[in-house]
């Protein structure tokens, strides 16, 4: 039986003492290369404080405090409750309607506000 303290999440960046931006933009960019443009950025407790300093640093503390809406990279930023773990997941919900083939182009703003899910 496994202690569920020790469950580690798949991280696609290990980060030291300094935010890498470099590091994360190889993944970013090597998703996107695969085809998939992440939508989300996932931060354990520590790459969330590396990341509120990296903000910080370059637009004032009070800018960073919370992370409601925040987007980094074009991906919105989720701190989870765990020590340690930088996750790009998810896919840009537009890139993937353009690569179905489906015509966009006469679609109003209204067309994409309500869409329903059916279970079968």
């Amino acid at each position: 039986m496994s202690d569920e303290s020790s469950f580690q999440l798949p991280c696609d960046v290990r980060l030291d003492d300094k935010w890498d931006t470099s590091a994360l933009r190889a993944v970013v960019d090597q998703r996107c290369h695969d085809g998939r443009k992440p939508s989300h950025l996932f931060l354990g407790r520590k790459e969330a404080a590396l990341l509120r300093k990296h903000l910080g640093d370059a637009f004032g503390e009070e800018s960073v405090a919370t992370f409601n809406d925040l987007y980094y990279m074009g991906m919105l930023v989720a701190e989870l409750d765990t020590p340690s773990c930088v996750r790009v997941a998810g896919e840009k919900f537009m890139d993937k309607l353009e690569r179905s083939g489906m015509d966009l182009s006469k679609w109003g703003e209204e067309d994409f506000s309500e869409w329903e899910l059916h279970f079968s």
